[in-house]
Order: structure tokens, then sequence, then C-alpha cells
């Protein structure tokens, strides 16, 4: 299953030769998958002289996975196959008092409404996420930061549950997908609820000893350096969208409909001007801070910052390579919230296992 994932289609000698199995021994785990509908006969192999070979495809639409988006007051649970064709999408309010409540209530309703059960459940947040699965630094969770938050769903579900940090999802999209999906190193700066970095090297994600490489919304800002046990940096506490959102305010400024950037950008205020013009330096340094230590090939910039307006892009480029020690290219995302559907998809077919563990029933 992993290689026809991975590589297919492909004959049976030749997942044989993939997976050091023999075509005799693969006989019945193949009849499996078809009779699920997992495995599929393409047609026939291009002639070289002997018998044809039967092609294998793995059906892509056949899997079915749970995304489960957390945002500052709602969460999104959305059904998708690993073609990221979505299925069924609920938005539900997240209650600040039991935000995991929230998001189980968002499962539920999602598995009344799905036509078929999906086999994992990937949860994507803003925060802290432990190789045991425990959240930190995460305050759309509140109270919940610190939990198991994948033993907690997972229980309610009986489904197999990933949790994973949302800007290393967005970074591992536009890999795959996007604007970095031919570079093998690049560094993607996300701006939005926070500011944070997700950093792929060698074409994986790269997540740091304790998990938290990339958290750029940490990094000091006019003179401001992080105090202990906080959940807010001090670079996002002042240039994150909510800030930008907050300063808009203070001068009045009328957001409407349009996200504060482009508010921003529209604007005829000269103060509304010059705060652009402030954010996008600031965004700037969090790029360059991360060139210095990383030397990448590639920035992309992803979030509010997609928003920017042509000559502002510009501008944002030229004050990451004036500032920046090596040349570097800077880039914007390509596949808006659409790169965490794409994230996600490359990491399962990475990681079948998630998939391969569902289990046969799950609690409704």
């Amino acid at each position: 299953m992993t290689a026809l994932l991975r590589r297919g289609p492909l004959s049976r000698t030749e997942l044989a030769q993939l997976t050091g199995y023999s075509p005799s021994s693969m006989t019945s785990t193949i009849r499996e998958l078809m009779a699920a509908g997992q495995v599929r006969e393409l047609g026939f192999a291009a002639s070289t002289g002997g018998r044809r070979r039967t092609l294998l495809q793995f059906d892509r639409t056949s899997v079915l996975v749970t995304l489960v988006g957390i945002e500052a007051s709602h969460v999104t649970v959305t059904q998708v196959d690993l073609d990221g064709q979505t299925q069924v999408q609920i938005r539900r309010q997240l209650d600040p008092a039991d935000p995991l409540a929230s998001i189980i209530e968002g499962l539920k309703a999602l598995r009344t409404a799905a036509m078929a059960r999906s086999q994992c459940i990937i949860v994507s947040l803003p925060g802290v996420v432990s190789a045991e699965g425990n959240v930190s630094l995460a305050p759309s969770l509140g109270a919940a930061a610190g939990s198991p938050v994948d033993e907690v769903l997972a229980a309610a579900t009986g489904l197999p549950v990933l949790v994973e940090n949302d800007v290393n999802l967005l970074a591992l999209g536009e890999h795959t997908s996007g604007a970095a999906r031919d570079t093998a190193d690049y560094v993607l700066v996300f701006v939005g609820e926070g500011i944070g970095g997700g950093l792929v090297l060698d074409g994986k994600v790269r997540r740091g000893a304790n998990q938290s490489a990339g958290e750029l919304g940490f990094l000091p800002w006019s003179g401001q350096a992080q105090t202990t046990g906080g959940a807010v940096g001090p670079l996002e506490s002042a240039w994150s969208v909510p800030a930008l959102e907050a300063r808009s305010a203070e001068l009045g400024l009328d957001l409407g409909d349009r996200g504060v950037v482009s508010a921003l950008a529209a604007s005829d205020l000269t103060p509304a001007q010059t705060l652009l013009d402030q954010a996008v330096e600031a965004w700037a340094y969090a790029a360059v801070a991360t060139a210095c230590v990383v030397d990448p090939p590639l920035i992309v910039f992803a979030g509010a910052a997609t928003s920017l307006d042509p000559a502002r892009r510009e501008q944002l480029a030229q004050a990451v390579a004036r500032q920046s020690p090596s040349t570097v290219r800077v880039g914007f995302a390509e596949l808006g919230e659409g790169a965490i559907v794409h994230g996600a998809i490359a990491h399962l077919i990475a990681h079948p296992q998630l998939i391969l563990a569902a289990p046969a029933g799950a609690p409704d």
C-alpha cells in the first residue's frame, strides 16, 4: 500500500522489487485491498517482449481523512479524500471554557453528516506539539493546552489522531504542491493569529529537539524579550494580524469585510500607510533572523502577507535581501488555506500507518 501510494501505478513484479516480497506472498494482501476498493487494476504496462504486466493503482478517493482546524474562536472540521476533495465541512464556535468539547462536538456532527467514515484525524493548530502529542503554547486551547489532545480525541472517536502545528502543515503543503514545490530546502514565514515559521530541509519538516523550531513570534522586539511561560511572543504581540487590527481600530479604520492588510493598503490615511510599512519591516526581520541561522535558498511568506499589493511585496523581498547575509529568494504562498490539506495528505503518504491503523469500527 505504501509503495502504491508513493510511486504507483506499479505492476506486481515492481511491487515485489520495491518491497522485497515475492509476488505470490503479496497476492492475499492485494486481493484484500481490491475487495476494500482501495486498489484497482489500471490496465497493462507497455510490452517489453514478454507477457504484459497488469498495473495496480491505489484509489486515493477511497481513503477519507478528517482535518480539524483550530482558530482563536472557531473550529473547522473537514472530511477530505487523498485527492484533496472536500466531502463534508462543519464550522463551530470554540467554547473558550472547554475547547476540546467543542472539537468533539464538531467531529460527531461531521460523522453524522458524512456518507462514509474517515480513517484517521489530523488536527492542525497554532502551538507546540511534543513528540508525545501534548500541546503547549496554544492560546486557542486555553486551559486544555498541555493535555494529550490526540488521546482525548482518539478516545471520543475511535480513530487514530495526529496533532500537528498548523504552520508545519502549511510548509509541507507549499513544498509538495505550491510555491516551494521545486525546492528541497526552504523556510515558510506565516503571519496570522501569530507569527510562525516552518522549516523544510531535504524535503522534510524539521521540528527541533523540543518540537518548537520556527516559533518566530517569540523573537525579541523593541528590546522586549519573552517572559517565562508566556503564550504569545514579543514580535507577534506587535505585528500579528490581531495586533494590526487593534492598531487599525485606534486609527478609526473600518475593515469591513476585508482583511486588515488589504484595508491598510487601500486607506489614504498616512498613519495607515506608515503602519503597513512598519509591519513589512517587522515581517522581514522574522525572515532575516531565520536566514542568518539556516541560510535557506528560498523564503516563502504565507497568511496575511499574501494580501500585500505588488509594490509592498517587492518592498518586503528587498528588505529581506538587503539584510540577509547571503542571497535568498523571496516568494509568496500559492495555496492559501488549501496548503494545510496538501500538507496533511503529504504527511499521510509519508506515514501511512495512520491509515493502516484505522480500526474496523468507531463510537458514534
